[in-house]
C-alpha cells in the first residue's frame, strides 16, 4: 500500500503570534514553523501501518513557500519514505487542492490522508475539495484505518462509541487523531532525512492557476487579555463558598 499525506507548514502552536501593523496579517519574522498538528496525526497513522507492514510506502507533499521544505524534512525524519514540494506563495485553497490532485495522479497512492484542518486558518477545505476533484470516496475525521481485502475500514469516533466505514481503494480520509500521539523524529531519522532528495517544482509547472475563489481579511486583532485568577482562602468552607458565589455573580457575571 502507498499512502500520501498532504501537509501544511504553520506557525508552531507554542509561538505567540503578533498582528502586523497593517492589521490584516501576522508578523512572520522570528516565527518558528512546524507541521500542522492534525497533519502530524495523519503521518503517525500512516507510519503505524508501515510499522505493521514494512512494504507500506509513506509519502508526503506540500504546496507552499520554499520554507515548507523544513516541514518535509521533519516528516522524513519521523519515518516517511518520500517527500516532494510544490512551491507557491499565497495560493488560493482551491488552487492547492487542484495542485495536489495533479500530484496524486502522478504518484498513484492507494490512500490519501489529510489532517482534518490546518491550525492557522481552521478551514478544513483542502481535503474534501481534493476528494471531490479526484472523484474518490471520502470519510472525514477518522481516528483509525484498517486495511481489508480490496479496501479499508475507516473508524470515526462518535458520542458513545465509533462508526466503521468501509471504502474501496483508492480513497481519501481526513484525520482527527490517530490512536497514538505523533512520534518524534529520531536521531538516525534526522540524519537520513538530511540525505534524501526532495524534488521541487513551481505551481505553474503543474498547469495550475494560483488564483481562485478566496476571501478578504478585513481586520485581525489578538484575543482580549485574560485577567488573573483569584484564590479564596479566608474563612471556613461555608464562608469561602459564599465568597465564590458572590464573585461569580458580581465579578464574572455568570450567575
Amino acid at each position: 500500500m502507498k499512502i500520501l499525506i498532504p501537509l501544511k507548514q504553520v506557525p508552531d502552536s507554542t509561538v505567540r503570534v503578533k498582528v502586523a501593523p497593517d492589521g490584516k496579517s501576522v508578523v512572520t519574522e522570528g516565527i518558528t514553523w512546524s507541521i500542522s498538528p492534525y497533519d502530524e496525526y495523519a503521518i503517525e497513522m500512516a507510519l503505524e501501518r508501515k510499522d505493521a507492514d514494512p512494504s507500506t510506502v509513506v509519502a508526503v507533499v506540500t504546496v507552499g513557500p520554499a520554507r515548507s521544505r523544513d516541514a518535509l524534512r521533519q516528516a522524513l525524519a519521523m519515518g516517511c519514505d518520500e517527500a516532494s514540494l510544490v512551491t507557491a506563495d499565497n495560493a488560493a485553497p482551491l488552487a492547492v487542492a487542484r495542485a495536489l490532485a495533479k500530484v496524486v495522479d502522478e504518484a498513484k497512492p492507494d490512500l490519501v490522508l489529510c489532517g482534518k484542518q490546518a491550525s492557522d486558518d481552521d478551514q478544513g477545505f483542502v481535503g474534501p475539495a481534493l476528494a471531490e476533484i479526484l472523484g474518490w470516496p471520502h470519510v472525514a475525521t477518522i481516528t483509525k484505518v484498517v486495511p481489508t481485502d480490496g479496501g479499508v475500514e475507516l473508524w470515526r469516533e462518535v458520542e458513545g462509541g465509533h462508526e466503521v466505514w468501509k471504502a474501496p481503494l483508492p480513497a481519501l480520509a481526513t484525520v482527527h487523531k490517530s490512536e497514538k500521539e505523533p512520534r518524534y523524529p529520531s536521531l538516525p531519522g534526522i540524519m537520513k532525512a538530511k540525505k534524501k532528495e526532495i524534488p521541487e517544482r513551481a505551481l505553474s509547472a503543474l498547469g495550475v492557476d494560483a488564483t481562485g475563489p478566496t476571501w478578504t481579511v478585513l481586520s485581525m486583532e489578538p484575543p482580549p487579555v485574560r485577567g488573573g485568577g483569584k484564590i479564596l482562602k479566608d474563612g471556613d468552607a461555608k464562608q469561602i463558598a459564599q465568597q465564590l458565589a458572590t464573585a461569580l455573580r458580581d465579578e464574572a457575571k455568570v450567575l
